[in-house]
């Protein structure tokens, strides 16, 4: 293509060399990477395009070959069981030239997205889960309305006033702690940095000799860089919670929580019914329909045909396209598709509810979803511990797909990590939420077996970007001549 557009302008013969430029993970943090394949989920459901899985296998042959081959491949998923049979065909061509390295990366664990579907579905609750939720986060920047940032006086001077950009990355210290917390623990969190912030500044005061004057000069611009910093993380949270102070945003929160407890979801849901007749956005109906069905394991035939009915009539009928996209998806479909129910046991046996979850200093995972613990943090968790996959073996039954526990053979020349580094690669297949890192970020931090982590992903999603790549659009071409 590139070529092409070269030949089109007839600039093609300015160039003596064309060579590709192979980008796999490209690294968004210190332990976030990411693939930037939004369409993989699409793909590995509803077309059977492992394109995505092959790039997938790729970049992590390109990290085993800078970090060493993986002793330990932990997975679960369909997708996960093709990466696996993938990057040990790779090592096989290329044994050749295998480079003798010592393992630094104890574990890779392979989650397949359709392991746990609830949780991108589910809105987030931590800080930098919100701002996706509600603003979009694209590349770490994220727009906010530029009126935020602006003072009264800056207000009255301008009158065209663009949106801003921010980049939301660990180089902000402030925005470093604040991305994982709670949005109920930013407030008392941003106070508490504001008062920190003063009392250094008022150190000014309290110098009385050239010594100390040089020591608070030597930290004025960290303090500057951090009152700004604070300014600004301020003004965001502010426009979050104009948003999420919404009746509308807190009703949908409480029928998520009802649904993901199973609570009536085998029957027609009053308020999902209330919002089709709104025409509220589709993808906020999708999204509770959906968990409703999950949780459900399964909604019954003359369920899921009342909500098709009332959608496509309010929504149009080219969503017939985007029902069949979902149900190849696993995200709708009828209980004589799933007899068994697995929801309900995994719900109760790896404790994904939880009860009066303490937000502000948190003690379990579910602090992100303020009650809901993301099913694929809790099988890392089990993972990678050594009683774990014995455990494991028993809810394997209840997931999708299969699960396995694989060894790669090291040549004689490669050592094998001591067991007390225990540094495992997380690589999410089919898309990764803001809300499943921040989880991991925590579990590393309370390990039982002091494990850190680096998280890979296609793509980092959230439930809106999930469904944008389901949704059929609509267009004029689809609709017949007598709606017109």
């Amino acid at each position: 293509m590139c070529t092409q557009r070269l030949e089109k302008y007839n600039i093609i013969g300015e160039f003596k060399n064309i060579l590709e430029l192979e980008l796999d993970l490209i690294p968004f943090d210190h332990d976030l990477l990411t693939l930037e394949y939004p369409l993989g989920f699409k793909e590995m459901c509803t077309e059977l395009d492992d394109s995505c899985l092959y790039q997938v296998s790729r970049s992590l042959m390109s990290l085993q070959s800078y970090f060493g081959f993986f002793p330990n491949i932990i997975g679960i998923g369909p997708s996960a069981a093709k990466v696996n049979k993938m990057i040990q065909r790779m090592r096989k061509e290329g044994a050749a030239h295998e480079k003798p390295l010592t393992p630094r990366i104890e574990n890779l664990v392979l989650i397949d997205r359709r392991v746990d579907l609830i949780s991108p579905l589910s809105t987030q609750l931590t800080y930098e889960g919100l701002i996706d939720e509600l603003f979009g986060i694209r590349n770490n920047t994220a727009t906010f309305p530029g009126r935020s940032f602006l003072s009264e006086e800056e207000l009255a001077q301008q009158e065209d006033i663009k949106p801003k950009q921010i980049l939301l990355t660990s180089n902000d210290s402030i925005y470093n702690t604040a991305r994982d917390l709670n949005f109920n623990a930013l407030g008392p969190f941003l106070g508490k940095k504001a008062k920190q912030i003063s009392a250094a500044y008022n150190e000014k005061n309290d110098a009385k000799s050239l010594q100390q004057l040089k020591q608070f000069v030597s930290k004025l611009p960290h303090m500057q860089a951090e009152r700004k910093s604070l300014e600004i993380q301020t003004a965001i949270a502010g426009l979050v919670k104009n948003k999420i102070d919404n009746r509308d945003f807190r009703h949908t929160l409480g029928i998520e929580q009802v649904l993901r407890e199973g609570i009536e979801v085998d029957r027609i849901n009053e308020d999902i019914e209330e919002m089709i007749y709104k025409q509220e956005p589709l993808k906020k109906v999708l999204r509770l329909l959906c968990i409703q069905c999950i949780a459900a394991d399964g909604l019954k035939p003359k369920v899921i045909e009342f909500y098709k009915r009332e959608i496509l009539q309010s929504y149009g009928y080219h969503h017939l396209i985007t029902f069949d996209r979902l149900e190849k998806c696993g995200l709708l479909y009828t209980q004589e598709k799933t007899p068994k129910k697995s929801y309900p046991i995994l719900r109760s046996t790896l404790n994904l509810t939880v009860n009066n979850v303490n937000e502000r200093e948190p003690n379990d995972i579910a602090y992100v979803h303020s009650g809901y613990a993301p099913l694929t943090v809790r099988l890392v968790n089990w993972m990678t511990q050594r009683s774990g996959l014995k455990y494991l073996a028993d809810m394997v039954k209840h997931l999708p797909g299969p699960a396995f526990n694989d060894h790669q053979k090291l040549s004689t020349t490669q050592d094998r990590l001591e067991h007390s580094d225990n540094h495992t690669l997380v690589y999410f297949l089919g898309g990764c939420t803001y809300a499943e890192v921040s989880a991991l970020r925590f579990l590393a931090q309370h390990h039982p077996n002091n494990a850190t982590f680096t998280i890979a992903t296609t793509k980092l999603i959230n439930g809106n970007s999930l469904l944008d790549t389901l949704i059929e659009p609509c267009s004029k071409d689809t609709i017949p001549d007598f709606l017109t």
